[in-house]
Parts: structure tokens; sequence; C-alpha cells
């Protein structure tokens, strides 16, 4: 099995066509053909099913496909690393980590690393997951994943999270410190902060209440961000997003008497698989600010900052 036959594949089912991926790759089709033909034999199997639509992936080739892109991956991931200086840093994070300390953390790895490209994926993790699988980035910090990802995966746990009822600046139900003041206002429900439809309902529902009707359903950061910003809906959402810095400009929390749990945020990266220097810096740097919200949000650290 060959380098050059894993890239044709992989680019083949990435366009769809044998003709596309021959031309991103600036290979003539019959060469192309055989390539692929070559690692079909080798495997014994059949890679893509041929028809008028193009180069449809197989049952075999779907269930091949992220081993290839991990394996392409992690040799280009090599490849960077033996460049003095150079290469790149993939990250897959989620809200609460990225509103802790990302800024500061980005611009510390630029002054030891400055070239090297760093790429940052954010989002749920729906969105997360295929890169890490695909071996796409090096490691991603989110929520615990609900079902097992099996033996190929390491996960760290970093810190216990909680969520908030978030609105905007002023909000007139601002001053309410129960849940119960609040199921007559309009609520944004967003898979983007982890809490999930049933999930929602089930926070008043434990708590004998009745559910709230749901504004909205926001699956997309910005628009929620847009919608809390500008209006009087509220959301649950992980307590970073009023307590960070830039949010907490446009954003503040109901302090309602209710704890409000969020899942645990943990590290993820691939068993068996070292970082590179660069990415293990970036993590570095994550984690001291994870340690330095810890330390904040104990018991006895305002007073102690104030007498400092």
């Amino acid at each position: 099995m060959k380098l050059h036959q894993l890239r044709d594949f992989v680019t083949t089912a990435r366009s769809g066509s044998l003709r596309a991926a021959a031309r991103q790759l600036g290979l003539t089709q019959p060469s192309l053909t055989k390539s692929i033909q070559q690692l079909e034999k080798e495997l014994g199997c059949a890679l893509f099913e041929r028809s008028a639509r193009g180069a449809v992936l197989s049952s075999a080739g779907r269930t091949f496909l992220p081993r290839a892109e991990a394996a392409i991956n992690e040799l280009q991931r090599g490849a960077s690393e033996l460049k003095q200086g150079g290469g790149s840093v993939n990250v897959a994070l989620s809200a609460a980590i990225t509103l802790i300390g990302l800024p500061d953390s980005v611009s510390a790895f630029q002054k030891k690393f400055p070239d090297v490209a760093l790429r940052v994926i954010s989002g749920s993790y729906s969105v997360m997951f295929p890169e890490l699988r695909s071996g796409a980035v090096d490691f991603a910090i989110g929520p615990r994943p609900t079902h097992p990802l099996g033996d190929e995966y390491v996960i760290e746990d970093l810190f216990r999270n909680s969520r908030s009822v978030i609105c905007r600046k002023g909000h007139p139900l601002q001053r309410c410190r129960s849940l119960a003041e609040l199921t007559q206002a309009q609520w944004i429900v967003s898979g983007v902060t982890g809490v999930a439809a049933d999930e929602h309902d089930r926070m008043f529902i434990e708590l004998g209440l009745p559910v709230p009707r749901a504004a909205i359903q926001c699956e997309y950061g910005t628009a929620l961000l847009t919608l809390l910003a500008s209006t009087d809906m509220l959301a649950i959402m992980p307590r970073q997003w009023a307590e960070s810095p830039v949010m907490s400009t446009l954003l503040s929390q109901i302090r309602i008497q209710e704890q409000l749990p969020g899942p645990d945020i943990v590290l993820i990266r691939r068993a068996g698989l070292p970082l590179t220097p660069a990415a293990d810096w970036m993590l570095t740097l994550l984690r001291r600010h994870v340690e330095y919200d810890r330390r904040r949000r104990e018991p006895g650290a305002a007073a102690s900052s104030a007498k400092r």
C-alpha cells in the first residue's frame, strides 16, 4: 500500500468523481483509475461503485475512508514536525474552553512558534468529532462524549462545568432569583451550547416547573449571540458566555438559586500518537488557563485578590 494510492483514494472520495480528482491531482484519469484499482486489489474489495453519478463510495470505501484520512493527516503532521519552525497545529475547541483563554493562548503560542500555522475549529461535538476521527486535528477539548469512542482515543478530564441563564445586558428579568420566575419568558434552545431540546425541558420538569415555550431553536453560534444580545430571549448556556471579558460587554447572567450543572469538559486525542512540540505547547497554554479559571472560582479567591 503506497501513500500516493491513499492520496488518490481520499481525493476521489472527497471530489465525488474520477475526472475532478484527476484534475485536482494533476493526473490523467486512466493513471488515477489504475492507482485506485491497485489499492482495491491489495485490500481485496471494491472501494467505489462507478455510476453515472460519478465515483460513489461502497460500503467498504466508507469504512476505509476515515482510516485513510487519518493516515495521511498523521504523515503530514510528522513531516510538519520535522520542518524547523514550520508546520501547522489544528485544534477543535468548544465554547467553554475558547472563552476561558483562547486569545491569550494564541498570543503566547505565536510568540514561541511564529512560523507555525494555527487552525481552530469551534462548535459542537458533532462538528469536532469527524475532524478528530479523520486525524485532521491534533486534539479536541469539549463536553464529554455521550457514547464510548473506543480504545483508539484517550479521554482526560479537564474540569466540571456549569451552566447559567444568559440574557442581554439590562434585561428586565435580570433581578429574578429563581427559574420559576422565568417560565413565561421566551427561550432559545441551542445545540451549539450542548443543551438539546429534551435536556432543556428536563431541567424545568425535574424542578416541578412548567416547560417554557421555546421561541426558537438555534444551531449557530453567531446567530445565538446576536439574538441574545439584541432581544429579550433567554438561553441556558455554559457560564463562560457571561463571564468572559469579550462576552460580558454584551451579555449577563441571571443569578438564580438553582444549580444548573453542565457536562464535564474533557481533552480527547488519538491514543499512541504523540503531539508535535507545537501542538503540545498549545495544549499546555490552554491547560494553564483552565487552572487560572479553577483558582479564580475557588472559595476565598476574590477576598485573597482584594488583599493583594
